[in-house]
Order: C-alpha cells, then sequence, then structure tokens
C-alpha cells in the first residue's frame, strides 16, 4: 500500500493534470469491479457446489472398486462419473471466462487511463513548456506500474 501512494504523490508532483485521468481510471475500475464481484462470487459458489459430487463419487468409487467390478456396474459408474465432471467443468469454464471477462476490461481501462496521461502530458509539454521529456517518460513508467498495482488490488 504504502508503495501506491508514493507512486500516487511521485506522479502527482511531477505532474498534477495526470489526476484527471487518474479519477476516470478509478471510476472506470470500479464500474467493472461492480458488475464483475457478484457473478464472480455467484459462480465460484456454483463451482463449489458441482465439485462436492464429484469427488464424493470419485471416492466412494475407488472404495466400493471391488463389488463395482464383482456386478461389472463399470459402465454405469463410468456414465455417472462424467456427468458430475461435466457439469463441474461447466461451471469452472464459465468461472474462468468470467475472469477473462473481467481482465480484459481491466486492461481497457488502463489502456485509456495510459493514453489519457499521454495526452495530458503532451498537451502540458506543448502549451506550457513545464514537463521535460524525462518528466513525461517517468510519469508514464510510474502510471503504468500504478494501473497494474491497482489492477491487482482491485481483483
Amino acid at each position: 500500500m504504502a508503495s501506491v501512494l508514493g507512486t500516487v504523490i511521485l506522479v502527482g508532483v511531477l505532474n498534477p493534470w495526470s489526476f484527471i485521468p487518474a479519477v476516470i481510471g478509478v471510476i472506470g475500475m470500479f464500474i467493472v469491479r461492480y458488475r464483475f464481484a457478484s457473478a464472480l462470487r455467484d459462480l465460484k459458489r456454483i463451482t463449489e457446489l458441482a465439485r462436492t459430487p464429484l469427488y464424493s463419487y470419485l471416492s466412494s468409487t475407488i472404495h466400493g472398486l471391488k463389488v463395482i467390478r464383482s456386478y461389472h456396474a463399470e459402465q454405469m459408474c463410468s456414465k455417472q462419473f462424467l456427468t458430475f465432471l461435466d457439469q463441474h467443468t461447466r461451471a469452472f469454464y464459465l468461472t474462468t471466462i468470467t475472469e477473462r471477462w473481467a481482465a480484459l476490461r481491466f486492461d481497457v481501462v488502463s489502456f485509456v487511463f495510459i493514453t489519457l496521461v499521454t495526452v495530458c502530458s503532451m498537451l502540458v509539454r506543448i502549451h506550457k513548456h513545464e514537463l521535460s521529456t524525462a518528466d513525461i517518460a517517468l510519469t508514464l513508467a510510474y502510471s503504468l506500474n500504478l494501473m497494474g498495482l491497482f489492477q491487482w488490488t482491485v481483483r
């Protein structure tokens, strides 16, 4: 947390205009998080509910393997196991796809943030002649680092 605060302060000292894109980026991140969090929580719950019968059936099958073989019920047990596995895989796939959806949206918000910081820095450089190219490069480097840290924190 201290590194995030230090980065924000450094970027603010170098280029105070970068706070405008930062506010836009933070709002964008929270909008994506708001839409993402409830869906992911429900999908993780469904994944865990689908995992329980799978492991339970697998454990029962291993312990009752002699009985299953003696009654020639391998096909029936195999079909039942594949049904449980399919249900778990569906839920797990949806969880993974939801996480990728959010990652893509977080990346888009980060890209917009970096683009706006670049444009603000260039406008300040052109019109006010306050920033050197080294200051702009440092601002962009720390802004990119800040967005990565913030993205990780929001997830």
